[in-house]
């Protein structure tokens, strides 16, 4: 009897042994997927501008026309940055009221002779941030113009100061339904609605903005006329940016190209007013655009290592990366750092900001 027994407990075991397998597999906490980005029909892959979190996209004309190209960013890996110029970036001035449209000062406003800056070129942005490498040069584009004007209110940093830049747009163009592109590097993530002053120029919602249109706003070059297009568009959840292109293109084809890569239609803008983009890609995939009229900058994006937490109560910022370095700041058990660097075992977090790798997980 004690025999049978066991031998019953034996076949028990051995039955609820695969059940019980089968219920910790699926109770398992299941891997995050790998980040696929969706390439439009009739898009292929751009091979040689690739990198974590990059990929672009290029879609060859039927005919004698122009390319179209697609670059869909993913936030979590990338910071996206505006290289500004330095003959665009406002001149410190007497403060002065915000403009009831963009928030810009008058000073800020001033800054800009009739509105125009010196167009800032492919070669000349290596001084202001040497990793963005270009390999096609900006002649390429048709931008031999030597100034450009600013045409849409757009939010960057210069100097650790957040600036908000006002635009030349006539009263007609302000009566039309505007978007706005607020992109939070702390968070990675972007978003596109309906264009509200407040949030436009707070800059904790956003550390780079920019100001467009509805893609359904018919503008004077005519809804069916192929012209130079900038549109942008954000998905995933915010975390995705989506980067449309063409020196000709109508507003449909650039509307529908986003929306065919998975863009709901709320979440694009036209960037460009119709006519005054250009744009192109670099090794090792990083992106930028430099619209002929809409904007004074480049726009790029640059990988990043990761984004983590700090697990201790408490952790040191330094200035540098080591214990030598004095300390400029705290952190809290829980706060999300992004590494844009590695050095001896430390994390940079920032300019002149360093967190010792153990401590971030």
């Amino acid at each position: 009897m004690k025999k049978l027994f066991t031998l019953v407990l034996v076949i028990v075991s051995l039955a609820a042994t695969p059940a019980f397998a089968a219920a910790k597999k699926t109770v398992a906490p299941a891997k995050p997927a790998a980040w696929k980005a969706v390439a439009p029909a009739g898009y292929s892959p751009i091979s040689w501008a690739s990198a974590p979190g990059v990929a672009s996209f290029f879609k060859p004309p039927a005919d004698s026309g122009a390319i179209d190209y697609l670059t869909r960013i993913n936030l979590r890996q990338n910071l996206v940055n505006f290289i500004v110029s330095p003959d665009a970036a406002p001149v410190a001035k007497t403060p002065a009221a915000p403009d009831t449209v963009t928030g810009a000062t008058t000073g800020e406003i001033a800054a800009y002779p009739d509105l125009s800056f010196k167009r800032l070129g492919a070669e000349a942005s290596k001084a202001i941030d040497p990793a963005i490498k270009f390999i096609w040069d900006a002649p390429f584009f048709n931008m031999g113009a030597v100034m450009s004007d600013l045409s849409m209110a757009v939010k960057y940093t210069a100097g650790g100061k957040t600036v908000v830049s006002a635009g030349t747009r006539s009263a007609a163009d302000m009566a039309l339904p505007r978007r706005m592109l607020l992109v939070n590097n702390k968070t990675g993530k972007a978003m596109i609605q309906d264009f509200d002053q407040a949030m436009f120029t707070d800059p904790i919602l956003g550390d780079l903005a920019l100001e467009g249109f509805s893609p359904a706003v018919v503008k004077t070059d005519g809804p069916t006329a192929a012209a130079s297009r900038l549109f942008v568009g954000v998905s995933n959840d915010g975390q995705e940016l989506s980067i449309y292109c063409s020196q000709a293109a109508t507003v449909n084809e650039a509307s529908n190209a986003l929306v065919a890569a998975g863009v709901a239609p709320e979440h694009v803008l036209e960037a460009d007013g119709g006519g005054s983009a250009a744009c192109g890609y670099n090794l090792p995939g990083q992106f930028f655009v430099e619209p002929t009229r809409t904007l004074p900058l480049l726009m790029g994006a640059k990988n990043i290592l990761k984004r983590s937490n700090i697990t201790s109560s408490t952790a040191n910022v330094r200035s540098g990366p080591g214990t030598k370095y004095p300390i400029v700041s705290k952190l809290a058990k829980g706060d999300e750092v992004t590494a844009l660097g590695e050095l001896s075992g430390w994390y940079r977090i920032g300019d002149g900001q360093w967190v010792i790798k153990t401590l971030v997980k």
